[in-house]
């Protein structure tokens, strides 16, 4: 018949340090189901090296050990675990308790391992705790309680377990005598149908409830003596022993591991707050990176020029009509509409054409903006235009007009000037029309960011009657004209050729002497028609007027007044009233600008705003690349520095993330004495660093949004993370999820490279 323990000539060695020690040696020893077994001797004996093997706690070197007929001479890790959650409980005399935890948890924690349902637990455990003392200590954590009322937990835990071998080292060495009774006798009540091995150094405690004595020295057994009769003795060993084979192994349940797993993570604050403070900051750090990255290429290719465009702003983006037809009042209030457009330049290509103040005394020029876009509190002094020709005039301090400006101050209101139209890519310009412009009022020190400023140019805000003048001595800038002559048809599509004078009479031109001269009869135009055609990308236009007049050097000021110097400027041009000259330009807008109130979010906008039937184009795609090749180097030398820094993080993060658990190798420890598994381990870890994980993205992501809707008010830090995306949020997840997930893995792995009780001295 088998018994429950069978040792032949087992030995138990140390080694470490170029040096080997004996645990103890050539033990022979036989244990069953009934005994009350006490095992004293001096200190260093080997006893409690002894009680380790044989609660599955350490392994052995040499010699046969049987548990309950099964030889464990080549059980595995896993092998041992399934041992000590099938057959052993284990009482220490420093208890091994969580303390963190409350005793009805330390006792259902032993049941859950052994794949009890929670369902069945708390009958069980209250029954267990009303019968040891400590039902009125069951929601009490174990930290507030005395030394006999742990030992008496450690007991419940182990009789909890129901497993058929209790191991007891040194269970009384902590407590007072009427502690140390009372625990004995406790042991002595379990052991009817257990074998119970108790090392003690005080024999005397255990003595009335020995049924047999073993004494040990310098690793051997020197007295085996049985003092009672066993009843039954092989008959209970072999029933147990089929009955603990027959159980099907158990494991604990996903939701228990959850359960624990969650528990764990909140129930030593100062562990959960230090954890937490790591994510957080692991977290920031790659988003900081990341975000510190795409603010630095974004930075870069919002650096150039255009030849065409002039207002480069990375906010504005230029929008046709895919059916190339032009803008209606409807697709103003859709475009309006759309998410993130702030507001729409109707006259747009005004902002691509310089305007200036036509003066011998102020130098004032730079691109013409809605008056729509700034507000009175913006203006240093002055209101804002109420009538079509007022105007307001921006400067920054790198102008050449500030100074000149700031000395007028409002000297300057009131005062009238012609506003002037230039094309520096053409070299083309002119008055808008012979009506002067009134400015109304100055801003000193404009700090709009764009171009104007970067090249220190003034700004002028326009009514939109008066940018629609500019629009349309735009258009006729960029308009191919031909005239018809006395039946000669003469090109003009290099510069632009026909300019507004009221002092024409509606439905005349005036042409120039040079033309006269060449294309009729002595020179006598007037009388004759002339025909003026205009072609563009976008339409064909048509009108035939009559000539009324030959302007020349020597008349030029007293029919235009311009000066006499300006002929060579407009010779081969020619004048018409304004109402001619928008019936041959002003056909519809097919261009306009839409600003975005976040240029960060262009891809999307110009995303939409193509879906809705318009073809869009950003000002950052059109810019000249002005790094002469070294973007590209730098964003992938930059990609690489940040991946480094990612993987030092790692491991920085791995560093500081183990010392804090190492803390919890007593735990961990206590979880495999108590027969968890290597998997069981490794998911309660993988669940308490991932909820922190979870915790410290939802709080970066959460800050991170609530900066971004302006909830708080942080507009450096919103700069910083508004280039951050959805998929950026999702990268992050996954860095922090395959770094807690590897850091669970590493220290998991370390826990169990050696026996449960060398993890539980710390020196793993």
């Amino acid at each position: 018949m088998p018994h429950m323990i069978e040792m032949r000539k087992v030995s138990k060695f140390y080694s470490g340090h170029d040096t080997v020690s004996t645990g103890f040696s050539k033990v022979d020893l036989n244990l069953d189901i009934g005994e009350f077994v006490v095992i004293t001797g001096e200190s260093g004996g080997g006893k409690s090296t002894l009680l380790n093997v044989i609660s599955g706690l350490d392994t052995y070197e040499e010699g046969e050990m049987f548990v309950a007929g099964q030889d464990t001479s080549a059980f595995r890790t896993e092998d041992y675990e399934n041992y000590r959650k099938t057959y052993i409980g284990n009482i220490f005399q420093d208890y091994n308790l969580i303390n963190s935890y409350t005793v009805y948890q330390n006792v259902e924690l032993a049941m859950l391992l052994n794949g009890r349902k929670k369902r069945e637990l708390k009958s069980g455990i209250m029954g267990i705790l009303r019968w040891l003392g400590l039902r009125d200590y069951a929601r009490t954590r174990v930290s507030r309680l005395s030394g006999g009322q742990k030992q008496r937990v450690a007991i419940a835990r182990a009789f909890a377990k129901d497993a058929p071998i209790i191991v007891a080292d040194e269970p009384t060495g902590n407590l007072d005598s009427e502690s140390a009774a009372l625990v004995m006798e406790t042991l002595y009540k379990i052991s009817r149908d257990k074998l119970v091995i108790v090392v003690t150094h005080n024999y005397e405690q255990a003595e009335p409830y020995a049924t047999r004595r073993i004494m040990m020295r310098d690793g051997r057994i020197i007295e085996d003596q049985k003092l009672k009769p066993v009843q039954n003795v092989e008959q209970e060993s072999e029933a147990v022993a089929g009955k603990e084979a027959k159980k099907k192994r158990t494991r604990l349940s996903a939701i228990s591991e959850l359960r624990l797993g969650i528990r764990n993570t909140f129930n030593l604050p100062a562990k959960f707050l230090l954890l937490l403070f790591i994510y957080l900051f692991v977290s920031t750090a790659v988003l900081g990176g990341y975000s510190a990255l795409m603010n630095q290429e974004h930075e870069v290719s919002l650096q150039g020029s255009n030849q065409y465009f002039y207002d480069t702003s990375p906010e504005r983006i230029v929008l046709h009509r895919q059916d190339q037809k032009a803008f209606t009042a409807a697709d103003y209030k859709k475009i309006g509409g759309m998410a993130n457009i702030d507001h729409i330049v109707k006259n747009d290509l005004a902002l691509d054409r310089v305007v200036s103040l036509e003066s011998q005394k102020i130098y004032v020029e730079g691109p013409a903006y809605s008056v729509s876009t700034i507000s009175s509190g913006k203006l240093s002094f002055g209101r804002l235009p109420k009538k079509a020709n007022e105007i307001v005039v921006g400067v920054n301090d790198m102008s050449e007009a500030y100074e000149s400006l700031k000395e007028m101050g409002e000297k300057i209101l009131g005062k009238r000037y012609y506003l002037d139209t230039y094309n520096v890519d053409e070299g083309t310009g002119g008055r808008i029309s012979d009506k002067k412009v009134r400015v109304v009022g100055v801003i000193l020190n404009d700090e709009e960011d764009s171009r104007a400023a970067m090249y220190a140019y003034s700004r002028i805000y326009v009514t939109d009657e008066l940018a629609n003048r500019i629009l349309v001595s735009t258009v006729a800038t960029s308009s191919g004209t031909t005239l018809t002559m006395n039946g000669k048809i003469v090109s003009r599509n290099n510069a632009q050729a026909v300019f507004i004078s009221d002092r024409v009479s509606p439905g005349n031109v005036w042409i120039c002497e040079d033309d006269a001269e060449n294309y009729y009869k002595d020179g006598k135009a007037v009388g004759y028609p002339l025909k003026v055609k205009i072609t563009n990308r976008y339409f064909t236009s048509r009108r035939t007027l009559k000539v009324s007049a030959v302007f020349k050097a020597d008349n030029m000021q007293s029919l235009l007044g311009y000066q006499k110097s300006d002929y060579d400027t407009y010779a081969q041009c020619i004048f018409v009233n304004s109402r001619d000259f928008n019936r041959l330009f002003d056909r519809g807008n097919y261009q306009i600008s839409a600003y975005m109130k976040n240029e960060v979010k262009s891809d999307a906008t110009m995303k939409a705003l193509k879906s809705a039937g318009y073809q869009p184009l950003s000002m950052k795609s059109v810019l000249s690349d002005t790094t002469q090749g070294t973007a590209f180097i730098n964003k992938i030398f930059s990609r690489v520095l940040l991946g480094i820094l990612f993987i030092a993080l790692f491991f920085i993060a791995y560093a500081v993330i183990r010392l804090i658990m190492r803390s919890r190798n007593t735990y961990y420890s206590t979880l495999r004495i108590l027969g968890a598994s290597r998997g069981n381990t490794a998911n309660l870890l993988r669940i308490e660093l991932l909820m922190v994980m979870l915790i410290a993205v939802a709080l970066v992501m959460g800050f991170v949004t609530l900066v971004n809707q302006g909830i708080l008010p942080l507009t450096a830090v919103k700069n910083f993370v508004s280039f951050m995306r959805p998929r950026y949020y999702s990268a992050l997840f996954i860095i922090m999820l395959v770094m807690s997930l590897l850091i669970s893995e590493r220290y998991s792995r370390k826990i169990f490279k050696k026996s449960a009780m060398n993890v539980y001295r710390g020196e793993a």
